[in-house]
Parts: structure tokens; sequence; C-alpha cells
């Protein structure tokens, strides 16, 4: 058995146990969702979701994905990232290695952070009294692109505004 066959075994029964823990039914589309989001790696929006079921040929209604998400974010299965885009990004927790991203205050784009340094760092800290579900740290800042534009910008309007 593959190492991702036996995760979506694991997540799955996760999922199972926490629907029956809160006396909620266990449906093939809930089940389906939970599998079409480990089979992707990194982050998905609704939309995106909606797409990657449509793929499969498994059609599920707009509502059915924003419930179920929400209910596998409760389940601890899933994050929902704060990033300050218009919609609901989301990720797997497939283990418990820490992430990080850094994100443009600008543009809005969002890349991972490759740093061992910072991974390290995460993994190694421990608060007393406080499980820890999962390590994620957020960067925001302007990105290089963001950066050339608003020095192009400032050094326009300088140049506009030197005596003639």
């Amino acid at each position: 058995m593959s190492e991702k066959q036996t995760l979506q075994e694991q997540v799955c029964e996760r999922f199972r146990l926490y629907l029956v823990a809160n006396g909620l039914r266990q449906t093939r589309e809930r089940f389906a969702i939970l599998r079409a989001i480990y089979e992707q790696e990194g982050t998905f929006t609704i939309d995106d979701l909606k797409e990657i079921m449509l793929a499969e040929r498994f059609h599920v209604s707009t509502n059915t994905l924003y419930l179920t998400t929400q209910l596998l974010v409760e389940a601890n299965l899933l994050i929902r990232h704060p990033f300050s885009s218009s919609a609901s990004v989301f990720e797997r927790i497939a283990d418990d290695r820490p992430r990080s991203y850094q994100i443009c205050s600008h543009c809005h784009r969002i890349t991972r952070i490759a740093s061992k340094a910072l991974a390290t760092s995460l993994e190694t800290y421990h608060p007393r009294s406080f499980h820890v579900s999962h390590r994620i740290v957020y960067v925001y800042g302007l990105c290089a692109s963001c950066q050339r534009q608003m020095h192009k910008r400032l050094k326009a309007a300088s140049d506009d505004s030197a005596p003639k």
C-alpha cells in the first residue's frame, strides 16, 4: 500500500470518527470531497475544489463544498488560511510539519517559505500547558515586483516635482 493510500485511509477514519462523535451523517459526498482534497498539494479555494470535483465527474453543490470544508476545519483535517484575498484559502493538514508563507500586502501574492532554520525553530517550540496541533507562520511585506513598481513610482514622482 502506498504512502498516499495510507494517508487517505487515516484521514477518512479520523473524519468518520469526528462525524460519529458529533452525531453527523457520513455521506459519500463528504468523503469524496475529503479524498479530492487529500489528493492535492498546497493551497486551494472553493472554486479550485469545485473544478477538481467536476474533473472527477463528481457533482456537488457549492454549498456542500462550503459546509464540508467547514467540518474538515473543525475536525482539524484542513486549515483555513487568513490570507487577505477575497476567497477563503484552504490547505490540508497531512502531517504536523510547520508551514510558513510570505504574503505581499500590495498584490496579495502568496509564496511558501522554504527555510530549514524557520521550520526547525517552529518544530522545537513546545509551549507548556498547550497542545500544538499545527504550526504556521505568516510573514507580510512587499514582494520584489511590488517593491520595483513602488520604487519606479517614487522616482517618477520625485522627478516630476523637481525644480526645473
